[in-house]
């Protein structure tokens, strides 16, 4: 059993390698010794664009996506730029059935040793919050998909005043509302430029509490800790230090790959996790 993991595609970021992952999915589709593909999330970035424009744009991006599933299971998981499609997958929707593709908070395989344990890594980032998330995916303007003093508007009116008192922590986390939107919207590297290591320490610490393979994406920073029970997919967007990286494993075998121009190699990075 061969398991293929990629991340952080963020479709629809003008820095997003669209192009070199729709090869990299060509190439996948030619194997026949995977079983299992995973997409660890922010595969659509619905933050910067018309989220129905995105859908359109990248139609055979996700029709390459639903045709692997005649020879592999495909699982996706939300992240928080693609959170939305969360609720496509609730179960009091009456059209889930009919959606193609259902999205998924988190994954655990197999069911045996070793188990992997499949999660985005906004969980272990202090300033995402759900309810937040969900908001930013309502863009319906690719002229629009920028700043917007409105977001916290549409917070206080639109959650339960419970989570706005928590909203509000991670807002005071960057002195305030301005400042925190100007950080969200900033390009995926310099906005995780502050917060990776602290994302990649927590991640640490939750494998610690499992005892599993903890396989996660967010940060954009690929690597594989010296225990081989932490794993960072990377991402497949241009202005990530490493790009077009994924990962395979196979047993207790983990190897980071980068497809590089068409050929897939394995890479080693400088170990960012402590044990």
């Amino acid at each position: 059993m061969v398991i293929v993991v990629a991340t952080d595609q963020h479709l629809g970021y003008d820095r997003s390698n669209a192009d070199d992952f729709s090869h990299f999915l060509n190439t996948l589709s030619k194997r026949n010794d995977v079983t299992d593909f995973v997409l660890l999330g922010d595969f659509i970035d619905m933050w910067r664009r018309d989220v129905s424009g995105l859908f359109l744009e990248f139609k055979d991006v996700l029709q390459q996506v639903l045709d692997l599933r005649s020879t592999m299971h495909v699982y996706c998981i939300a992240g928080n730029h693609d959170y939305h499609l969360l609720k496509f997958s609730l179960d009091e929707n009456p059209y889930k059935k009919c959606y193609p593709i259902q999205f998924l908070d988190k994954l655990d395989l197999p069911l045996d040793n070793p188990k992997y344990l499949f999660r985005h890594g906004w969980e272990f980032d202090p300033l995402q919050h759900p309810e937040l998330m969900d908001i930013l995916c309502y863009n319906l303007s690719d002229t629009n998909g920028k700043l917007r003093s409105e977001v916290w508007d549409a917070l206080t009116k639109s959650i339960k005043n419970e989570v706005i008192g928590e909203v509000e922590k991670i807002f005071g986390k960057v002195t305030g509302k301005d400042n925190y939107l100007e950080t969200i919207f900033m390009p995926p590297r310099d906005r995780l430029k502050t917060t990776s290591d602290l994302v990649e320490n927590n991640a640490c610490k939750y494998e610690k509490n499992v005892g599993q393979i903890l396989v996660f994406g967010h940060t954009h920073r690929p690597f594989v800790n010296t225990d081989c029970n932490v794993v960072n997919a990377g991402s497949w967007v241009s202005d990530a230090e490493i790009s077009n990286t994924y990962v395979e494993l196979d047993g207790n075998k983990i190897r980071l790959m980068q497809y590089n121009d068409g050929n897939p190699i394995e890479i080693t990075t400088k170990q960012r996790c402590p044990n």
